[in-house]
């Protein structure tokens, strides 16, 4: 099956070297970033290796001058999806320098806070707790200035942790505490994380599975916690009846990080492929590729 979905994802690309969210769509950093780790998962591998650096020269030509990447390069503006192209590229050495002014810029960002007007409000007219968040706690944003979010901040987190030996080692620390405090206070009761927060209106939220494994593994040096614990019992619990290929990929590149047996994930991946091909779609295919041929040490911290 790797080798099938290997040959998938590479008829996928496009001809400028970037990949799209599915064939003919326009190139962007978050599924060229994805499809490149996918493709330097697989080693020296000779089909693999001009998509490769066809995919790679597309990420380096596309980076801002302030070290961002913005989302695709008719958006020119910088994006999240900076924090996967520092992942992909945070191996090779000669892109060293790049991805440490990226990092620079990524430790300057921060998510916003409610505005005085909107706290106002929401202090004389609600009858419930609008969320149930600590709004003091910051992490990262989908885009510049706004709210913080589970997903940027995982990425994020991720990403400048691998650069830690190059970035001032205080600001590191102060921003990745900020943001581990702020994972844990948005954590779903009984385990994992919904995308943004774990209670609104004093309704409680459910969790992910791929966003529970992708905070998991951006606070995967805290292993031990109770949090973590029992977010890796409920994450294996969803991912039972889940058929999901992008959520099936994240569990298993979470369970090796974290040395849980995944080969039955890996086993569910495999099925899920031959039904359906995950629909031609780049993420869930580089995230299978990535998880079947043990490429979680990408995102080893």
């Amino acid at each position: 099956m790797l080798d099938e979905a290997v040959r998938l994802l590479l008829t996928l690309q496009n001809p400028d070297g970037g990949w799209g969210a599915v064939l003919g769509k326009r190139s962007n950093t978050e599924m060229t970033g994805l499809a490149v780790l996918a493709l330097q998962s697989l080693g020296n591998n000779s089909v693999a290796s001009a998509p490769l650096q066809k995919g790679i020269k597309w990420l380096i030509g596309r980076q801002n001058g302030d070290g961002s990447w913005p989302i695709n390069e008719y958006a020119k503006g910088p994006s999240w999806a900076t924090a996967i192209a520092i992942i992909a590229l945070a191996s090779a050495p000669e892109y060293r320098a790049r991805v440490v002014k990226a990092g620079q810029w990524a430790l300057e960002q921060e998510g916003g806070k409610p505005g005085i007007l909107a706290q106002l409000i929401n202090f004389v007219t609600r009858q419930k707790k609008v969320v149930r968040l600590n709004q003091d706690l910051i992490g990262w944003p989908w885009t510049t200035g706004n709210f913080s979010w589970v997903e940027p901040t995982s990425y994020f987190m991720i990403a400048v942790k691998k650069l830690k030996a190059d970035l001032p080692a205080s600001t590191l620390q102060q921003r990745v505490e900020q943001a581990e405090l702020m994972l844990y206070d948005r954590m779903c009761d009984g385990g994992g994380w919904n995308s943004g927060n774990s209670e609104v209106y004093d309704e409680q939220l459910w969790p992910y599975p791929d966003t529970t494994a992708l905070a998991l593994i951006a606070t995967q040096e805290r292993r031990q916690r109770q949090e973590n614990q029992v977010s890796l019992h409920t994450l294996g619990e969803m991912v039972k009846s889940v058929d999901s290929g992008l959520a099936l990929s994240w569990a298993t590149i979470c369970y090796s990080l974290y040395e849980r047996d995944g080969a039955w994930l890996k086993k569910s991946i495999e099925q899920r492929f031959v039904k359906t091909k995950f629909l031609g779609e780049v993420k869930p295919l580089a995230l299978a590729i990535l998880a079947l041929a043990d490429g979680a040490g990408h995102f080893r911290v």
